[in-house]
């Protein structure tokens, strides 16, 4: 299987850096790089669909699943010993099941159920209706939904 390393939405160089993917087969690798490019597709749908609302509620559940891509992918697969550690601290080999197997399982379950992220991102935002529209309102009064940015890093453990 050839694939354009440009597609792919991590570096491969840096994949490549890593003893947990010299290590794996070339099976998991392809698990991997499949689930990576699910999980990453159907994000930014879900991300990009609800920022393109330009509401609080929708700039709101955009910025928590931003946060959740780079805490739960990005920020792992960014470097090579960060996917080592995320591995190695993470996923533990269980049932036989290999960490690298693991990871790939967890984004591609992820991606299939994203009607959950949003269910909780919805009633995280009902339940804080009131404070995010003070977050994301100016001192004119007016609404400036970049400063709801800052409101997610609070909410990103709804996704867990």
């Amino acid at each position: 299987m050839m694939i354009d390393a440009n597609l792919l939405p991590f570096s491969v160089d840096e994949l490549v850096k890593s003893k947990a993917w010299h290590d794996a087969t070339p099976e998991q690798r392809r698990k991997f790089i499949s689930a990576s490019i699910t999980f990453d597709t159907v994000l930014t749908h879900y991300a990009d669909k609800y920022r393109e609302k330009k509401t609080i509620k929708g700039e709101f559940i955009a910025c928590v699943l931003w946060d959740f891509y780079y805490d739960l992918f990005s920020n792992p697969v960014g470097q090579g010993n960060a996917f080592d550690h995320e591995l190695d601290t993470v996923y533990q080999a269980v049932d036989e099941k290999a960490p690298i197997d693991q990871y790939s399982e967890r984004l591609l379950d992820e991606a299939l159920h994203p009607k959950r992220w949003i269910k909780v991102l919805k009633q995280a935002y009902r339940e804080n209706k009131a404070r995010f529209i003070e977050s994301a309102t100016d001192e004119n009064g007016n609404v400036d939904l970049d400063l709801i940015n800052d409101a997610p890093i609070e909410y990103r453990d709804y996704m867990y």
